[in-house]
């Protein structure tokens, strides 16, 4: 799967800051069956009113980069935006069989992002490294804000924090979700 960067933002645009490789940021879209090109487009359109993306949206189909890999996003409140060089937002859908190809993108590019910067591949754990969802982070005061993504999602898709931990571990493989840069 290749990165689309039709929607990236441009130099001018987002921060110019270098996030410190602490975690990597797992999210959710919280737009049922809004497809990542559509995602992507509005966080590139809204940047000068909303100032809230991510560095990638995922889906079943496709991957979007909005943001510059290694400068801070503003998709997970301070000071978390400053300690993630990647961001991650899952597309959700009400279709299983699209819910669950979008979520093995996901976890394979969580994978890759945390490997890219020597990020534990561990999901919320206590250690301050790792892959950590908006929902631990909110928890933990590394941000300001009071989303609970992706946990209002995962569940209903049958994925659990122990499966998401394992997958996160194993990865998939497969023609369908291989990893292009």
């Amino acid at each position: 799967m290749k990165v689309n960067k039709k929607y990236q933002l441009a130099d001018n645009e987002g921060s110019s800051q270098l996030a410190q490789p602490r975690f990597i940021v797992a999210h959710s879209t919280g737009t049922l069956n809004g497809e990542a090109w559509a995602i992507a487009r509005n966080m590139k359109n809204g940047i000068n009113s909303s100032q809230t993306y991510v560095h990638l949206v995922v889906d079943d189909k496709s991957i979007y980069r909005v943001g510059a890999y290694s400068y801070k996003a503003w998709g997970a409140g301070e000071p978390a935006n400053s300690l993630a060089p990647i961001q991650i937002e899952l597309c959700e859908f009400t279709n299983h069989r699209r819910a669950m190809k979008a979520y093995k993108h996901y976890v394979n590019w969580l994978r890759w992002a945390a490997k890219k910067y020597n990020i534990p591949l561990s999901l919320d754990t206590n250690s301050y490294r790792g892959i950590k969802t908006h929902s631990w982070l909110v928890q933990h005061g590394l941000s300001n804000t009071n989303h609970v993504d992706p946990w209002h999602y995962l569940p209903k898709i049958g994925v659990s924090k122990a499966k998401f931990q394992k997958d996160l571990k194993k990865g998939f493989s497969g023609l369908n979700i291989k990893l292009t840069k």
